[in-house]
């Protein structure tokens, strides 16, 4: 039996008795034989009803009254999502969006998608966004199965958990606040299509998540550094489907409108710190940043991201590409001018397929909720100080989700064991 084979019956046997422990425990040695691969994490993606319908349930409010004003702060139910069909016109559609008549400023995949959603969405005003939360969240429930269905079945990856991603309160938390799991789910499928030897699609699905998020940058230079082995020249066939797949699709977006390209890094650019970064303190205690050393400080980060992977990459025994893109993660979240609760989504895949304990997820996952409850009290002290959440205590939230964050840097670190030094003979 191959080494691939052995990983994946170890892993259906952890999953099995991981699934069937609470339940009267691990299958017996007489028992018939479950489903394997992608038919045995069918149960897996049936437990990503339980945050889905969390998520929805934090949509309800909003829901019934409509995003619009001050209440959507004051129930915790505001969305990015719904305030780009609200304030920046994306109801207007693919056309509009291409038109430049809206001012949704996104990436051209988050910003495709949400310029479909409201294409397909019918009616207008609040009729309209309650049918962009129904589209969105049937979406997203296809994206989150595919992506259970990608860490169940990932190779290299021997600690991969794909119940962690399906029970995480952070999927809860920020799914359906904004269309940021379309990048990440081709980030990840990207890992998977990698880890299956498939260069090619690996290529292809990492340069549409690059047009989506920077962050696919961190699992980009992960595959890089940790091929697959037995694979001629597996590098410079990623790097150059990628590079071809780009030029493929910006392209034609840059003859339609090279605004679509421009905008969104000009607004990340000009915009200085926002909530969740630590370079938001200072505007806290009412002394901001000037947005160039916001952008020079996450250009720093960005940097320091890659120096870790690259030394985690030459550790012996060679750690899993999750391992490595979590490393390289982690700081440029930490660094980067804005980390909405929405974001955070991007660590939920790489802490299931590093491995990360349960422990150590559920710490993160509390920080997170902290944060994001933190986030809504200090926006409604704004309009309503006797009832909000002071600065202080919310950028005491800021602090302990930042440390957080950055425990699962050295939680994947330190996943990876560290040799013995040879005994010499003297010692023998």
């Amino acid at each position: 039996m191959s080494a691939s084979s052995d990983q994946r019956a170890t892993r259906h046997r952890l999953l099995t008795d991981r699934l069937l422990g609470p339940f009267g425990g691990p299958r017996g040695r007489y028992a018939p034989a479950a489903a394997r691969g992608v038919a045995g994490l069918a149960p897996v993606v049936l437990l990503l009803g339980l945050p889905l319908v969390l998520a929805a349930l934090r949509q309800a409010a909003c829901a019934s009254n409509g995003w619009q004003g001050r209440a959507p702060v004051w129930r915790q139910c505001a969305s990015p999502l719904m305030t780009s069909f609200v304030e920046d016109h994306a109801g207007l559609g693919v056309g509009g969006w291409l038109a430049g008549r809206t001012d949704v400023q996104l990436p051209v995949v988050p910003g495709a998608m949400t310029a479909l959603l409201g294409s397909l969405a019918p009616g207008s005003g609040l009729a309209q966004q309650r049918w962009v939360l129904v589209l969105w969240a049937v979406v997203a429930a296809a994206l989150l199965a595919g992506l259970v269905v990608a860490v169940g079945t990932a190779l290299g990856h021997p600690r991969a958990d794909p119940v962690m991603l399906a029970l995480s309160p952070v999927v809860a938390l920020g799914v359906l606040l904004s269309v940021e799991l379309v990048p990440l789910a081709l980030a990840v499928f990207a890992v998977w299509a990698w880890s299956r030897r498939r260069v090619t699609l690996a290529g292809v699905l990492v340069a549409l998540a690059l047009l989506g998020s920077p962050l696919a940058l961190a699992p980009l230079l992960a595959m890089a550094l940790v091929p697959p082995a037995g694979l001629r020249s597996p590098r410079r066939r990623l790097l150059g489907t990628a590079r071809v797949s780009l030029v493929l699709v910006v392209g034609p977006v840059a003859a339609v409108d090279l605004g679509l390209l421009l905008r969104p890094v000009r607004a990340w650019a000009q915009a200085g710190a926002a909530a969740g970064s630590p370079w938001f303190v200072p505007t806290l205690a009412g002394h901001p940043l000037a947005p160039r050393d916001v952008v020079l400080l996450a250009v720093l980060g960005l940097l320091l991201g890659a120096a870790l992977a690259v030394l985690l990459a030459r550790r012996r025994p060679r750690p899993c590409v999750a391992q490595v893109a979590l490393v390289a993660l982690v700081p440029v979240l930490l660094t980067a001018p804005a980390l909405p609760p929405a974001r955070a989504l991007w660590l939920v895949p790489f802490v299931a397929l590093a491995g990360v304990p349960w422990r150590d997820h559920l710490v993160w996952a509390g920080a997170e909720v902290v944060h994001a409850v933190a986030l809504f009290g200090w926006l409604t002290s704004a309009s309503d100080p006797a009832h909000g959440l002071p600065a202080g205590w919310y950028a005491t939230a800021l602090a302990l989700r930042l440390l957080a964050v950055g425990r699962l840097a050295w939680i994947a670190w330190t996943l990876v064991p560290t040799p013995a030094p040879a005994r010499s003979s003297i010692d023998q």
